[in-house]
């Protein structure tokens, strides 16, 4: 591959890593508004429509946004992690001296990264808390997904 090409591969590379992964935080930031809204209205149809069951579905809707929702981000992440083997290929393709550090050098992206998020998974916290996107969004969908189950049994009973 010649300078020009390795060029034009590494900007297509970007350019689908940007547009993937900016979808997947907006995705992410539409679940939060629409399990905002459905949370939200869930108090006002209990109060008008007291003593039906059918106020379940409504929690039920926000089980059925967080599973919708946490398949669409499986998929993008899937698109994501494609862009990353791409640019990984071709930093490793890239000749640049290592870094004094002892890991990899600060213009190779994606392995610096890999490299610095295996140095923080060694901290006593990181196996507490979540220490990626994936974590954080998987942690959400669930505890949602949760709030969605409680409240459909509350209002069933």
């Amino acid at each position: 591959m010649n300078a020009e090409e390795r060029k034009d591969a590494r900007g297509y590379a970007w350019g689908y890593f940007a547009l993937h992964a900016g979808q997947r935080m907006n995705l992410f930031n539409f679940f939060l508004v629409l399990s905002g809204l459905i949370l939200g209205a869930f108090p006002a149809v209990r109060g008008i429509a007291h003593g039906t069951r059918l106020v379940a579905l409504l929690p039920t809707l926000l089980v059925l946004t967080a599973f919708t929702f946490w398949r669409l981000d499986e998929r993008t992440r899937r698109l994501i992690k494609n862009a990353e083997a791409a640019l990984r290929f071709l930093d490793n393709e890239w000749t640049v001296e290592a870094p004094v550090d002892s890991g990899p050098h600060c213009l190779c992206l994606i392995a610096r990264d890999d490299y610095l998020t295996n140095m923080t998974k060694r901290k006593w916290w990181s196996r507490a808390v979540p220490t990626s996107y994936t974590d954080s969004f998987r942690l959400a969908y669930l505890m949602i997904g949760g709030v969605g189950i409680a409240l459909a049994w509350w209002a069933w009973i």
